[in-house]
């Protein structure tokens, strides 16, 4: 059976000669494979680089530049001093969340329309989540909830507390999709959940703010706790309908203070 440096060196071979850049982009795919399949796990670190080289038949300039390239991707990071090397980790889904968050900016994205998407798939991670939740997903939603409550009870007498307040919530949702047990909609929710923040910081710089006043923030954690409570009792049509009708009062008060037509703003 051909080995992998066989069918890199084949893959390359050009009249006879190797070029650098492409033995390092295929060099950096295969060991990319090995981490996606989960033949390497995360934090776990690659073969010695000396093992690599003999492997692959390169040299230690091209195999660098293919843990650079993979670095670059966040599928490993390259740790300095004693017992370093390269170490497998998961992909950073905010490094993913602000490429597509720049693409929306150039195609000249509304607020609207991100608000729009959020309102269709997220009810169905409350769906989803009522229908299999876990003791688990209950205590960390339990947990957020109370933290919520205390945040609210102090007050918001600072744009910084106000700030706070709104990555809570932010967390509230994230969590929602995290235990819908649904991954593909968790990794949606997660990068729209980045955008919005990013958004939303932005906003807070740019416009004369005033803190969420206290009904309104009674209001928001009635909501929680009215979906928990349908959560517990594993009624999922409840939950999407509920968390649908919150999701749309949700973006009747955002629009008060932004223009649902203002392009969504990511970029510092």
């Amino acid at each position: 059976m051909q080995s992998d440096r066989d069918r890199v060196r084949d893959s390359l071979a050009v009249d006879g000669a190797v070029r650098a850049p492409k033995a390092a982009e295929q060099i950096a795919g295969r060991l990319r494979g090995r981490i996606v399949r989960g033949e390497l796990a995360p934090g776990s670190k690659l073969r010695p680089e000396r093992e690599l080289l003999v492997e692959f038949g390169v040299s230690r300039p091209t195999l660098r530049e293919a843990f650079r390239i993979l670095e670059s991707e966040g599928l490993i990071v390259v740790v300095t001093g004693a017992g370093g090397g390269p170490r497998v980790q998961l992909p950073d889904l905010g490094v993913v969340s602000r490429q597509i968050g720049y693409y929306l900016q150039i195609k000249q994205t509304t607020l609207k329309d991100l608000l729009e998407a959020r309102q269709e798939f997220e009810p169905i991670c409350a769906r989803l989540l009522a229908e299999r939740r876990t003791r688990g997903a209950l205590r960390e939603l339990d947990t957020l909830l109370d933290d919520l409550r205390q945040v609210a009870d102090a007050g918001f007498a600072t744009d910084s507390a106000y700030v706070a307040w709104v990555d809570m919530t932010r967390e509230f949702h994230e969590s929602i999709a995290d235990h819908c047990g649904n991954n593909t909609l968790a990794a949606q929710a997660r990068a729209l959940g980045e955008m919005l923040r990013a958004h939303h910081r932005r906003s807070l710089r740019s416009v004369n703010f005033r803190p969420s006043k206290p009904k309104l923030a009674s209001e928001l954690i009635g909501d929680y706790s009215e979906l928990l409570d349908l959560v517990r009792a594993r009624n999922g049509a409840g939950a999407e309908r509920h968390w649908r009708a919150h999701l749309q009062r949700s973006a009747r008060l955002t629009y008060r203070n932004q223009d649902p037509r203002s392009v969504v703003d990511l970029v510092d």
